[in-house]
């Protein structure tokens, strides 16, 4: 459910309803959190950080993929960098000697073309992971807490995700760290020369900016009244789609892909999400969808024992077990040509690094995005006479499309499934969902 682009309210989606536009279709699936017969509940997108008997924590998680991209894009440039100081070398033996300031020279470019796949792969990925806290379910309350943004007035400052400060911090650093490397040198082999303590400064204050602007921004936002909100969100309330959308350049189509969201609607103004909350995840269709939603689903319905968590697939321990699988594979089939081919990749693309840096980043990195006391009581276990139960329509409606998939009818194909069953729905509150402070909150 989208943010509309008018200023009327429009008619919220139920479950089971879609629609189709712009060449993409919308599959409503809650609310209200209704089965929709997938064959089993997977957590396709790996959005599943943490759970317990009584939470839930989802959000996108550090990848390994992206940090293999990182590392085969810095061995691209290591190369390229290598070649040049091949060809200085040649030029070298040609001359008869090489100056040790061209040597200086070539360790400050390569040390400043470096500093780009640093910036792109760890220091703003570190940002942005630090800004995205998780939904935490509780399926002992039924709510789930979104962190929103404050619907005042728009703030003036970027944003720390935005990644044009990712770019201009980049810009600045790659060639003042090579200057700050033949400046040192002048300074040292001539007494005439000063020290580039202004290159220096400047090159420090862009390689510090990344960490440093989140905490400044954070500090604005505080003084002017816009501080982040965590929200708690009626379970029955929560908005999940399965969207297929195309991708589009100003030419053509240029591809097509499958996104789950889970997203908090806004009570006062039906047809709007709250702003700057839930989550968007790729999976591979829409079954693939489908079966995210039964994950999660059935973790609040029925509990953790109706789950079966995704397997890990990062981590040096994973790592390590995956090429040792590889090797014996090719051992047994005497194919040590495949052996070599899959160990020159991994080198390139420094997968092990990538994994245990990936490791890192889950267990040190992604805590961060949340004070550490964050909902603290209200994430812990009620008496079994305090739960919250399901709602009569959730019941009722639950029971009817069990029958109805006896059948053989399918959830996509019934359209609204409460007017298609004749079970009226509970009116909208229309008033504002519980909402504490992001920091220190307590509920």
């Amino acid at each position: 459910m989208p943010t509309p682009t008018i200023d009327d309210s429009l008619p919220p989606m139920r479950a089971g309803e879609r629609e189709s536009r712009a060449g993409g279709k919308q599959y409503c699936l809650s609310p209200l959190p209704l089965p929709t017969d997938s064959e089993q509940g997977v957590d396709v997108a790996h959005i599943d950080v943490r759970h317990d008997e009584t939470t839930m924590d989802l959000r996108q998680g550090a990848s390994h993929e992206s940090l293999m991209t990182t590392g085969h894009i810095a061995s691209g440039l290591a190369i390229f960098m290598a070649a040049f100081g091949i060809v200085l070398l040649l030029m070298a033996i040609i001359k008869g000697s090489l100056p040790f300031q061209v040597i200086v020279w070539w360790v400050g470019a390569l040390y400043g073309v470096l500093l780009f796949p640093f910036f792109t792969g760890i220091a703003f990925p570190n940002v942005v992971l630090k800004r995205i806290p998780p939904i935490r379910l509780h399926r002992q309350r039924r709510e789930v807490a979104f962190v929103v943004d404050n619907p005042g007035k728009r703030f003036w400052l970027p944003s720390p995700t935005n990644m044009w400060l990712m770019a201009f911090s980049g810009a600045i650093a790659m060639p003042t760290g090579a200057l700050a490397f033949t400046g040192s040198y002048d300074w040292l082999t001539s007494s005439e020369a000063t020290f580039p303590i202004k290159i220096l400064l400047l090159h420090i204050a862009s390689l510090v900016f990344l960490p440093l602007y989140p905490h400044f921004y954070d500090f604005c936002r505080k003084r002017a009244g816009q501080e982040r909100q965590t929200v708690l969100v009626p379970w029955e309330d929560v908005i999940a789609l399965a969207v297929f959308n195309p991708s589009l350049s100003a030419g053509a189509v240029t591809g097509f892909g499958w996104n789950f969201a889970l997203l908090p609607p806004d009570p006062e103004r039906p047809g709007y999400t709250l702003p700057g909350a839930g989550i968007v995840v790729g999976v591979g269709g829409l079954p693939g969808a489908l079966a995210q939603w039964e994950y999660i689903r059935r973790f609040m319905e029925e509990g953790p024992e109706a789950i079966t968590p995704s397997a890990q697939e990062w981590g040096l321990e994973w790592y390590d077990a995956y090429v040792a699988r590889e090797k014996a594979a090719c051992e047994r089939t005497n194919d040590m040509a495949r052996w070599r081919r899959f160990r020159r990749k991994r080198r390139w693309e420094h997968a092990r690094l990538a994994h245990w840096y990936t490791e890192y980043r889950m267990k040190h990195v992604l805590p961060k995005a949340v004070p550490q006391d964050w909902l603290a009581e209200w994430s812990k276990p009620l008496p079994k006479a305090q739960w919250a139960k399901p709602s009569r329509q959730l019941n009722e409606l639950g029971e009817q499309l069990r029958a109805a998939y006896q059948r053989g009818e399918q959830f996509i194909e019934m359209g609204d499934i409460e007017q298609r069953f004749g079970v009226e729905a509970a009116p909208a509150p229309r008033s504002a969902y519980r909402t504490l402070p992001f920091r220190h909150c307590q509920a």
